[in-house]
């Protein structure tokens, strides 16, 4: 429950007589209950090392699913808190709460994060609580995305529960984790999960409650527009603009261009499914979204393409005919190839290309190497470009 930092020094006299041999009995006991009453968690805490340190305050969570626990803390704990520690730290990796922080301010993903796992363990019975965590009813039923909240950190000083384990995309040596090794974790954790579940369902005791967390490991529930929002301003960058010429070279009769400070994105391509799967109501939604991203990252274009089998409409934009409606001609067969080739014989060269579609369509079938974000509302199949999906997010 905490992030990693230095060791505090003690006096002699503020030393703790800790019986190390109860506390690893009281862990393997708790351990033990947990396989046996709740496998699920049972099972993701056996892949965890244990080991015991001063360098976290409470316990704590590594990058490599290394459990860390200060004897200190947990010496005066029940053994049905032990319970519900193992299982909440476990389920942070479980999770992949760390890799999914990105840039939020780590206190604050912290308390969102506790609300999820905490509320979990609680429905589902496991062990019991130990005062001072953060709770929230129903947060189960979210994404930690959802309920992230800046405000939570408070300076740093906000409720989280005992700590903070939510700490840097960093391997063992503290150097930043490459593309490659965060998949890999990802991926990891995720076959973790599932052997867990299974190990669960085999014995007829993974709790139906579970179900909606193992659907968040499985796949990204993340609300598509965030995750999109954030792929799209990430692409920010300053430039020149000759709309605000640079003065200093006027008064010699040289109009050069001057620095453009104001965040702009280039040129975007909107490609729309038309096929009929794609209902108004969801146009409107999506719309909604892809304005307030407009407004936000101040594109040079936007061409909307609508496309069933075949380009049926186009429209062009820039950020001063926002906000923009979306509209659904055609209702044919399904091909997501004619959006590119209109792209590339039109020698458009998009930043970005966002297509909005149910995902049934000629993906496999041709590749592009225009940079892509595929928002899907079904399938979500795609060897290629970024795949996001389409939720509805209730509150």
């Amino acid at each position: 429950m905490d992030d990693l930092k230095e060791p505090k020094i003690l006096q002699e006299q503020d030393i703790p007589i800790i019986d190390q041999p109860e506390i690893e009995r009281k862990i393997s006991k708790a351990k033990s209950l947990l396989i046996l009453d709740h496998p699920f968690f049972g099972t993701a805490v056996t892949c965890c090392p244990i080991i015991y340190t001063d360098v976290v305050p409470t316990a704590s969570m590594t990058m490599m699913g290394q459990l860390r626990i200060n004897p200190t803390f947990v010496a005066p704990l029940s053994v049905k808190n032990l319970q519900f520690l193992l299982a909440h730290e476990a389920m942070h990796y479980m999770l992949s709460h760390v890799l999914r922080r990105k840039h939020r301010e780590p206190k604050a993903w912290n308390v969102a994060c506790d609300k999820v796992i905490n509320d979990m363990l609680i429905d589902a019975g496991v062990g019991v609580f130990i005062e001072g965590g953060v709770t929230m009813a129903n947060a189960r039923n979210y994404a930690v995305e959802e309920l992230y909240d800046e405000k939570d950190s408070c300076g740093g000083e906000g409720p989280g529960g005992t700590g903070n384990d939510i700490g840097d995309p960093v391997d063992e040596n503290g150097n930043p984790l490459e593309k490659s090794q965060v998949h890999a974790l990802e991926a990891q954790a995720k076959i973790q999960v599932a052997q867990s579940a299974k190990a669960a369902k085999a014995l007829g005791k993974l709790p139906g409650s579970i179900q909606c967390i193992l659907d968040e490991i499985v796949s990204d529930k993340t609300p598509w527009h965030e995750i999109l929002q954030r792929f799209m301003t990430s692409k920010i960058k300053e430039g020149c603009s000759w709309q605000r010429p640079n003065r200093r070279f006027m008064g010699v009769g040289l109009y050069l261009p001057g620095a453009d400070y104001r965040p702009r994105l280039g040129h975007v391509v909107i490609g729309i499914d038309t096929s009929g799967s794609i209902c108004q109501q969801e146009l409107n939604e999506f719309a909604g979204h892809v304005n307030g991203i407009l407004d936000l990252c101040g594109p040079e274009k936007v061409t909307v393409v609508y496309c069933d089998f075949e380009v049926n409409h186009v429209d062009e934009y820039t950020p001063e005919d926002l906000p923009i409606n979306l509209s659904s001609p055609g209702g044919g067969r399904t091909s997501f190839k004619p959006v590119f080739d209109y792209i590339d014989t039109h020698f458009l060269e998009p930043e970005i290309v966002v297509y909005l579609t149910d995902g049934y369509g000629d993906q496999d079938c041709f590749t592009s190497h225009h940079e892509t974000v595929w928002v899907t509302t079904e399938r979500e199949e795609f060897s290629w470009g970024d795949v996001v999906a389409y939720r509805t997010i209730k509150k």
